[in-house]
């Protein structure tokens, strides 16, 4: 897999020759333009951090004109300013999608990754001109042990009324315990990495209109409280365990979260969560969930179905209804599901069969949009990855395929109707080999 650099710069106050205030003072050679301009945009200037203890240090995340993010940490440095304020250092890493991707689309990974190496800077550059980082390696999608710690602090109720009310809300402000920070990072955990970008954030910086996070840290200070609160398009929510958030309704993301978290199916939540799904969108979230609560429903269950109900494998793991001809025959598929569903949860947990999953939807999507040698690589690599995963553990991910490659064929028609050939050759295809058909 291709390692893009990460470029970086750094958004502070500096004296030189003359001039003073908040600006970029120093980037490496791969910053452009514009994206400058939206770092000094969303940069902190002093006194915008909620704590004022010298260390502490917000992690923010926000999109770039470029089509990269900018993740950043922001602290204090240096002595205070005659008004009282601390002169605030922030270091910005502009990273690609691919890079971002690698790291599950969550900044979190990324921001503990960047920790773990020692690349964060807390001091003046000398150089205005920096160089690059690289960044290797990645991350699984959810952290496990983190989601564990929130279903018991704050609890289920919070955790799932923390995922409605941000998906809800044009700009959540949070606080309580264990931390905002936590709670933002677990936020993240609880959504699928295709919709994890949409949320920007900062987890210490004070809440200003003119810097548009959707997802903030609340501060302790009643005036600021009540500051924020007044805003129209600002939604305040404070969790603690052992009380009941405030009263919303649940959708059916909402009720997975809160349900797989009570159940103590942090393995089921997380697989799920880490399935890659083509074109998966916000919108998309609630009936999801409403599906993906019946897989729960089975799993709770023991794999066993009460006398005289349907046998038809449960939606988390089958073909799509209406292409049952691509799957095996009913009996031989119910027979299956029936044995093997609560080990199929159990193995799609484990990070060797997520990563043969991934490379498996790498190199789908690869052929379907015609990438030189992708459609040799699959054919090579299909019954290798079939034999070692199984009928059950692929038929998900062949409804993905197939619901993918027929958003293709809709898009390749143009207004007069006339449909580019050859991307709906290549969708037909890979689905063709995946199904065992000939063309």
């Amino acid at each position: 897999m291709d390692k893009q650099p990460v470029e970086q710069a750094v958004f502070t106050s500096v004296k030189t020759d003359g001039a003073s205030g908040y600006r970029v003072v120093a980037g490496s050679a791969g910053v452009g333009e514009a994206d400058a301009r939206e770092l000094a945009a969303w940069g902190p200037s002093h006194d915008s951090m909620i704590d004022p203890d010298p260390e502490a240090e917000s992690f923010n995340f926000h999109p770039l004109p470029s089509g990269a993010y900018c993740v950043s940490r922001s602290l204090t440095v240096g002595g205070a300013y005659r008004d009282g304020g601390r002169r605030v250092y922030t270091h910005c890493l502009i990273v690609p999608p691919e890079t971002l991707a690698r790291f599950g689309n969550n900044p979190f990974s990324l921001i503990r990754a960047t920790s773990n190496q020692g690349l964060w800077g807390g001091d003046d550059p000398a150089d205005p001109l920096l160089d690059p980082l690289w960044l290797p390696g990645g991350a699984a999608p959810v952290d496990e042990a983190l989601l564990t710690l929130l279903a018991t602090d704050p609890g289920p109720e919070n955790m799932a009324a923390l995922v409605q009310a941000a998906r809800d809300a044009v700009c959540l402000a949070v606080g309580g315990t264990p931390s905002p920070a936590s709670l933002i990072a677990g936020l993240f955990g609880c959504l699928p990495p295709e919709c994890r970008l949409e949320f920007s954030f900062s987890t210490g910086l004070k809440f200003s209109p003119r810097r548009p996070f959707r997802v903030v840290a609340l501060s302790g200070d009643p005036a600021e409280r009540c500051w924020v609160a007044g805003y129209s398009n600002v939604a305040v929510l404070e969790l603690r365990s052992g009380t009941a958030p405030r009263s919303m309704p649940l959708d059916g993301w909402g009720q997975l979260v809160r349900r797989a978290l009570a159940a103590g199916q942090i393995p089921f939540l997380a697989a799920q969560v880490s399935k890659r799904r083509f074109n998966l969108s916000l919108d998309d979230l609630p009936a999801l969930g409403l599906q993906l609560q019946e897989g729960l429903d089975a799993l709770e269950m023991g794999g066993r179905r009460p006398v005289g109900s349907a046998a038809a494998p449960p939606p988390a793991h089958s073909a799509h209804a209406a292409h049952r001809r691509f799957s095996k025959s009913d009996t031989t598929a119910s027979t299956a599901t029936a044995a093997s569903h609560r080990s199929t949860c159990f193995d799609l947990s484990s990070p060797e069969v997520l990563n043969k999953l991934e490379h498996l939807d790498d190199v789908v999507y690869e052929a379907i949009n015609g990438q030189p040698g992708a459609i040799e690589q699959l054919q090579a690599a299909w019954p290798r990855l079939l034999d070692e995963l199984g009928e059950e553990m692929v038929a998900e991910s062949r409804e993905q395929y197939l619901r993918y490659a027929l958003s293709i064929w809709g898009e390749c028609a143009d207004a007069d109707g006339i449909r580019q050939s050859d991307r709906a050759i290549q969708a037909l295809d890979v689905l063709c080999l995946l199904f065992g058909e000939t063309a």
